[in-house]
């Protein structure tokens, strides 16, 4: 038996039953190719975005303690301790937000003025005005810091390693009267100092990275302009005025910490735990507690 098609040629009844599965099969095998490129497109996607979101690239790296400054796509920060906004790729601009929530201003700014080889170079200043009054209750004769930082900070990458060397000065003016209540004991260590800070990192993956960071005070000593009453003890008050040249009263020299920590990034939530020992320093202004002591650090941000 023999049939017309639409265009009035004969065709087998064979062939024209075989007609519908080849167009079946032409049906599949372009549903696979269009799922092979789908796969494909999913797997370039995830390839892109897990390069482009973990922070252990060339492009994205941990920027505390180190000449770093955000790069590539991303330019804001907004986590427990700082909110900032990077310009360029190389100026950032920001706060550190714990010192608000005791009415205490605060602003930072950070340079990367040099890529040189594996080498960068950053500067960073801060500035806080630190009322002790806003959080202690200690009245009108509350100590009141204004506080100034400037820090120098090169990083060295070695493939999956990084060293970063910071010097760190920190100028305080303070008027007021000091006890050993004041900040736990950093009220003592309300003076200008020189600290050095080591930070080795290594990537272990584009996500997750070792991270131990050494602090050493070089030195410490009064401010000029500086006139408050010192009070060792419960017995004993020193008047400390102006300019004093003397500080053995309240100077703890050589005080130094070791916090290893790890340090993870997801794609834009970042993670630092961390566990270490030493004389906790206060972020940003840099007071150092005499007493040494176990330290933990906690620290989440995003970046965006």
């Amino acid at each position: 038996m023999r049939r017309l098609t639409p265009c009035g040629g004969p065709v087998s009844a064979p062939a024209s039953r075989r007609g519908p599965r080849r167009r079946a099969q032409r049906a599949r095998g372009a549903s696979h190719r269009a799922g092979r490129l789908s796969a494909a497109t999913l797997l370039c996607a995830l390839g892109w975005s897990s390069a482009a979101s973990a922070y252990h690239t060339d492009d994205d790296h941990i920027t505390d303690d180190t000449a770093w400054t955000l790069k590539g796509p991303k330019n804001f920060r907004l986590g427990l301790y700082k909110a900032s906004a990077t310009i360029a790729d190389r100026v950032v601009v920001g706060t550190y937000i714990w010192p608000w929530l005791a009415r205490t201003a605060s602003a930072f700014a950070k340079w990367r003025f040099l890529s040189l080889g594996p080498t960068e170079w950053a500067v960073e200043g801060g500035l806080f005005h630190l009322d002790t009054a806003s959080f202690d209750g200690t009245g009108p004769n509350a100590p009141v810091f204004n506080i100034g930082t400037a820090t120098l900070s090169g990083t060295l990458e070695l493939g999956d390693h990084q060293i970063s060397n910071n010097l760190i000065g920190t100028a305080v003016r303070a008027k007021g009267e000091i006890d050993e209540d004041t900040l736990g004991g950093a009220g003592e260590g309300g003076l200008s100092n020189l600290q050095y800070v080591l930070a080795y990192q290594y990537r272990v993956s584009r996500s997750f990275a070792l991270v131990v960071t050494g602090r050493y005070q070089i030195l410490q000593v009064l401010a000029g302009q500086t006139s408050f009453t010192s009070r060792p003890d419960d017995y004993t008050s020193i008047e400390v005025v102006a300019a004093a040249s003397d500080d053995s009263i309240v100077n703890f020299r050589y005080a130094l910490s070791v916090i290893p920590a790890l340090a993870w990034s997801w794609e834009n939530f970042n993670l630092r735990l961390g566990v270490g020992y030493g004389n906790f320093n206060v972020p940003g202004i840099n007071f150092m507690i005499e007493q040494r002591t176990l330290i933990p650090e906690l620290d989440l941000y995003w970046t965006f």
